[in-house]
């Protein structure tokens, strides 16, 4: 029996180990990647449990669920059919109590709670044709050329085909030679394509599973782009097979000899797998470029529209930099817009720290990274911070107040029309400028710093003008959705805390509490 089935294929015992090993490869990368789904869904299930245990999710004077946590908890338990899945989808936000929402997860806990359940295998079965171009692919990675040729004992993988020869002349003499050579670099440029597409693969399938996004479109999507990136890079080869001749692809005789496979290639094929899309639009970006009737991007100002780095938030370091970047955060725009209950849940962070991190990427996106960080010299780290400082206590009681109130009300309004860098820039790059009114009441034009100045004077007429002007600055800072959202849950949290939490307690009041169980002996 075993003599058949080596013979069925192709007679060698390599190739069935080979076989055997790419199935393998596949198998446990698949079904590796469900267990794993699963089990993020069980912890985080919990964990959003646990959440709803400690901190308020239902308003009770608009008797509704905040929309945060709605969405949290949905993202998980979206492809479970519930017992309420048909009913009133009104009932899912008012009339709701914490218990209630208990036991909602935990009857979504109970209903996934085996592996292989009926969600996992419609994505098993999504993932087929991962599957199989994986096992394809490592097929032909493990195989021994001698053993995919035509000629030798394995006549069972076609080698000699379209792609890989056809088109080529060579003389009577060499042709068998310079055919295998060809085949062979063609082929060996495919298997390291796939190897890196694989990697990439694998990559955006991790970072999909770690915040959740492992569906069946993720699956046929990668295993498309596997496919797309190993046919074009092994026609690319056919096309361009001396890289030194690239700036004269017309002169390329098609009856050249088939040299050995060049170092060069072996990096670009794998570049064209790590990086299919970089890649690909790179080259799109560069020939476009030399094609006038393609709308050209205004590159003027690239310099100063940088992203800003996670990096410039405070607690933030590389590592943590790192993990957040697999949550798909990669800088303080994408921080200062996210949900931080959701960041709580999906990383090993505490609730506070998330809100702290947003609070600040919110403030950095609104004043910019310039200043931010002289913000950050006058204690002022969070947007709410800022929102504290100009607009807390407004009705003071005495005037004394009120006058240190506005102090520090013109204090932050330099800070905030202060002229940076990218806006001195900026200026000087575009064509649009800035038009104050002069002492003669002509018009002129005017750079960063002279507006900068001329903004603040004109809103400092009067100690009432300024502060009044400086907190409707605040007005429209704060009134941003993704603040709002950030306010709420402050806010719930805050009052959650209690009036403990608001003040340190006196010493002579500890004394007083220390002294009563006591006295009461």
């Amino acid at each position: 029996m075993q003599t058949e089935v080596a013979t069925a294929l192709g007679g060698s015992g390599p190739v069935i180990w080979t076989l055997i090993l790419a199935f393998v490869i596949s198998l446990v990368t698949v079904f590796a990647l469900i267990f794993g789904r699963y089990e993020i869904r069980l912890r985080r299930l919990r964990l959003i449990r646990d959440y709803v245990k400690t901190f308020p999710v239902v308003d009770q004077a608009e008797d509704a669920t905040s929309p945060s946590f709605e969405f949290v908890r949905t993202k998980y338990a979206a492809d479970v059919r519930g017992n309420g899945e048909n009913g009133d989808a009104s009932a899912h936000h008012t009339g709701r109590s914490p218990e209630d929402i208990i036991t909602e997860i935990n009857e979504t806990i109970s209903q996934t709670r085996f592996f292989l359940n009926r969600g996992d295998m419609r994505l098993l079965v999504a993932a087929l044709p991962y599957s199989l171009v994986v096992f394809a692919g490592f097929t032909l990675t493990l195989s021994g050329f001698g053993c995919l040729a035509p000629t030798g004992d394995c006549p069972s993988i076609p080698t000699f085909n379209l792609l890989t020869v056809g088109g080529m002349n060579f003389a009577a003499d060499t042709a068998a030679t310079d055919l295998r050579q060809l085949a062979e670099n063609v082929l060996t440029v495919a298997a390291i394509t796939f190897v890196g597409a694989y990697l990439s693969s694998l990559r955006y399938l991790i970072q999909a599973l770690a915040v959740f996004d492992l569906n069946g479109y993720t699956m046929i999507r990668q295993a498309a782009m596997i496919v797309i990136s190993v046919l074009a890079s092994a026609a690319l080869y056919r096309a361009l097979p001396d890289l030194s001749a690239v700036q004269e692809v017309i002169s390329i005789e098609r009856n050249a000899p088939v040299t050995e496979l060049s170092s060069l290639w072996i990096l670009l094929g794998l570049a064209f797998g790590l990086l299919p899309g970089s890649v690909l639009q790179f080259i799109l970006v560069k020939v476009g470029s030399q094609i006038n009737w393609i709308k050209q991007s205004d590159n003027r100002f690239i310099e100063w529209t940088r992203v800003v780095p996670l990096d410039a938030i405070d607690g933030i370091d590389f590592f943590t930099r790192f993990r957040l970047e697999e949550c798909g955060i990669s800088d303080v725009q994408s921080l200062a817009t996210y949900n931080p209950i959701m960041l709580h849940i999906e990383t090993p962070f505490g609730i506070y720290q998330t809100v702290d991190w947003i609070a600040q990427a919110q403030l950095c996106c609104v004043v910019g990274l310039d200043r931010f960080l002289l913000l950050r010299q006058f204690n002022v780290r969070t947007i709410f911070d800022l929102e504290r400082a100009l607009k807390q206590n407004r009705n003071s009681d005495t005037s004394t107040e009120e006058k240190a109130i506005d102090a520090f009300d013109r204090i932050y309004a330099a800070v905030l029309l202060a002229p940076t860098g990218p806006m001195k820039h900026v200026q000087e790059t575009s064509t649009a400028k800035f038009l104050i009114p002069g002492a003669d009441g002509q018009i002129k034009e005017v750079d960063a710093r002279e507006f900068s100045i001329w903004a603040l004077t004109t809103i400092s007429e009067t100690p009432e003008m300024s502060s009044r002007a400086i907190e409707h600055l605040m007005d429209w800072i704060g009134d941003d959705l993704h603040v709002r959202r950030l306010r709420r849950l402050w806010n719930e949290i805050s009052s959650r805390l209690g009036k403990m939490s608001l003040e340190l307690t006196p010493d002579d009041e500890i004394r007083r509490k220390a002294a009563a169980p006591d006295t009461a002996q």
